[in-house]
């Protein structure tokens, strides 16, 4: 292992981690920040490409699995560290890794078995509830994710947190084109359920079968689907509540939707 240590902020290898105060969205730059020993660890995990990682000291760096022993690895004091990045810097290692780059359901690696269960996430703006959506579809065996680009960035600094690097787990397809991405889904095979708030809809405690291609839809935080993507739908389905509760946070709700089609159907 071979720890090289930096003498400049201006040395052109750290211009990735540059200003990370200010940036909520990496998705210009085709990067990701990963910041904690463990999100460092799963990203070296992860099939994904590492440019670098940034210690304060040389005792924090993560071990290498292997085939990542010739990852670049710069030490800085941690007070240089925190004007680099912008913010207090107390976990002591970050790594830079490159996003991926799917863009069409078409492009991901599907598992080799009948039964697929494909999330869906439009316009989820808060990268907590995106975060939490895409640790719960990772966790309950959705088998891709389908966001547009309206939803916040999956791969932020916050959203990584809160998945606790299940980003880097579960294909994560980014498109500008949803509903275009949606016709493809059904052309692969999948059923699309939109997961409304709506007396009229299927009752959840009621599906009883599921086909084997499925696509759970879920929508953006204050109004939920919108009419075009409803549209598209071979059926809606509903959460059934109690004590006059008009909706749940749309992580909670995916993870309800998710484990009822993806254990107990």
């Amino acid at each position: 292992m071979n720890v090289e240590h930096l003498e400049t902020l201006n040395d052109p290898r750290l211009v990735p981690y540059c200003g990370l105060a200010g940036k909520r969205d990496h998705r210009d730059t085709g990067l990701l920040i990963a910041e904690s020993r463990f999100l460092v660890e799963r990203l070296l995990a992860s099939t994904l490409e590492v440019e670098s990682i940034l210690v304060d000291d040389p005792a924090k760096v993560p071990d290498l699995p292997p085939g990542r022993e010739a990852t670049p690895i710069y030490c800085l004091p941690r007070q240089q560290i925190q004007e680099l990045v912008g913010f207090n810097f107390h976990r002591g290692v970050m790594a830079c890794g490159r996003r991926p780059d799917l863009t069409d359901l078409r492009q991901v690696d599907w598992p080799d078995q009948e039964r697929l269960t494909l999330a869906v996430a439009a316009q989820v703006v808060d990268p907590e509830n995106l975060g939490s959506l895409i640790r719960a579809s990772s966790a309950f065996g959705a088998d891709a994710l389908l966001i547009d680009d309206r939803c916040g960035d999956p791969f932020s600094r916050r959203a990584l947190r809160v998945s606790t690097g299940h980003a880097f787990k579960i294909p994560i397809v980014e498109t500008p084109h949803l509903l275009e991405q949606l016709q493809t889904a059904k052309s692969l095979g999948f059923e699309l359920i939109a997961t409304v708030l709506d007396e009229s809809a299927t009752h959840l405690k009621k599906e009883a079968v599921r086909c084997s291609r499925t696509a759970l839809l879920f929508g953006n935080e204050g109004f939920g689907l919108e009419a075009d993507v409803i549209a598209l739908a071979d059926r809606r389905v509903t959460i059934p509540m109690e004590r006059g509760s008009d909706s749940l946070n749309v992580s909670m709700a995916a993870g309800v939707f998710l484990y009822h089609y993806c254990y107990m159907l």
